[in-house]
């Protein structure tokens, strides 16, 4: 029995416990670390879904009402009143779209094209004193500069 509980025998079995600690904390932290990206990637799928799905919400009252989006062309008062809606929805839109750019870099390479495609549909309504209050000085200047390269 004295083998069993010799000193010797308990350092060794404190030092093997010590060291299964240091394992378990280890293997913990990867695993938070793990669990944390696998949490980065999914919100970034489904906020990749929102963004198209509330984008595509937009072209289709775009493909209802084709005046929203036709250049040059004279509009009724109401169809006025609609347009001017439509394109601060479109802004509106464009500015959230560049403010998740500035946080996820990847996101650039869909939607800066179709920034700039909307940029050159309603430019003259941004570029108006009474609807660019509406918007931020640094997205502003980001459209004004019109410089839509991906880095």
């Amino acid at each position: 029995m004295e083998l069993f509980f010799n000193e010797e025998y308990a350092t060794f079995w404190t030092a093997i416990s010590s060291i299964m600690g240091v394992i378990a904390t280890t293997m913990a932290v990867f695993a938070l670390l793990y669990s944390m990206r696998t949490y980065n990637k999914t919100m970034q799928v489904v906020h990749y879904g929102e963004i198209d799905k509330m984008y595509f919400e937009i072209l289709k009252e775009a493909l209802a009402k084709p005046h929203v989006v036709r250049q040059n062309i004279i509009r009724s008062e109401e169809e006025e009143v609609e347009y001017g809606i439509y394109a601060f929805i479109v802004w509106n839109f464009l500015e959230s779209i560049y403010d998740r750019c500035t946080l996820d870099e990847s996101l650039k390479t869909t939607w800066f094209p179709i920034i700039e495609t909307e940029r050159a549909t309603h430019l003259a309504w941004i570029q108006s004193p009474q609807n660019r209050i509406k918007f931020k000085d640094e997205f502003l200047n980001f459209i004004d500069k019109g410089n839509f390269q991906i880095a």
